[in-house]
């Protein structure tokens, strides 16, 4: 069972900690201060139904996750937290949330907007506990390119929703993830109720350069697999600190093979590091690649 499940956020303590101070202060009883005692109640009241709107919030609430990960690999080890010998396409990170007041709209419903924010943790989430490996020792990062969103059904506001962000696809250079908003389900129906679907295109930069990673590279050092064998490749390349040298290599590959490579820049061959271990999953990866196609082409709109 996850620990966080039991533990409340970081931005929910403070914004708790917070109202507590606003509503906890006793003030004598003279007509000027009780109306100052009825403006801090009011204050405290709006702070309640907004403070996921205040600064800072958002960060606490993206990057707290990162010590809670740290805090379950500590407890349970990373092989059971982490995506290692995992199947890349079957992985699924689930993110739980609720409308509040500040994310609904005038329909009392979750606001279109919202859903992008919501999706920014829910993605996060899903790369450190896929691909954190790579994040934390290789320096990787991750920039999104591109979000599309189908919205099924509204979700009411204060409902409870989740997230699952699983992957559909990826070629040389992108990565196409799901995400898949969902309520509980409706009277008389076992599966959960489908609010909205976003499809999600990024890529992978190796930190101080601008150089594209392939996608199958950052899985493969990242443990993803069919077995152990990638993260034991991986265990024996960070011995010999190659790790990034070996990302390095599959990113240069593509970039020689499309004619992109910098004037100057040699490419070189190591046979022992053509293999990535996923060719087990080609298949799959095809059949997505044929979905994501219809991804909207969105070339030539920055002249509208």
């Amino acid at each position: 069972m996850a620990v966080t499940r039991f533990v409340p956020s970081w931005s929910t303590l403070l914004a708790g900690a917070a109202i507590s101070t606003l509503t906890s202060t006793r003030l004598a009883a003279s007509p000027r201060l009780k109306s100052l005692r009825t403006v801090k109640k009011l204050v405290a009241l709006l702070l309640f139904l907004t403070w996921r709107n205040l600064p800072l919030v958002w960060h606490v609430d993206l990057f707290g996750l990162i010590p809670l990960i740290r805090l379950r690999i500590w407890l349970r080890g990373a092989e059971k937290v982490l995506a290692i010998a995992k199947d890349p396409f079957d992985t699924k990170v689930i993110t739980k949330g609720w409308v509040g007041f500040d994310a609904a709209d005038w329909n009392c419903h979750m606001s279109n907007s919202s859903y992008p924010r919501a999706l920014d943790a829910a993605r996060f989430k899903w790369l450190i506990e896929v691909v954190g490996p790579a994040m934390g020792v290789e320096k990787i990062w991750s920039p999104l390119a591109q979000t599309s969103f189908f919205f099924q059904s509204e979700i009411p506001a204060f409902a409870a929703y989740e997230i699952d962000v699983h992957i559909t696809a990826w070629d040389d250079k992108w990565i196409y993830y799901t995400a898949r908003f969902t309520t509980a389900p409706k009277k008389g129906s076992k599966e959960r109720t489908l609010n909205c679907v976003a499809l999600s295109r990024s890529c992978f930069k190796l930190q101080g350069s601008r150089l594209s990673i392939p996608p199958v590279r950052v899985l493969s050092l990242s443990g993803v697999g069919p077995d152990r064998s990638n993260w034991e490749r991986t265990l024996a390349l960070r011995k010999e600190r190659k790790g990034r040298a070996w990302l390095k290599y599959g990113g240069e590959k593509v970039a020689h093979r499309a004619g992109k490579l910098p004037a100057g820049t040699e490419f070189k061959e190591v046979p022992e590091w053509e293999d990535d271990g996923m060719g087990v999953y080609e298949e799959r990866r095809l059949a997505g690649l044929a979905v994501v196609e219809r991804f909207g082409d969105v070339s030539g709109w920055e002249e509208l």
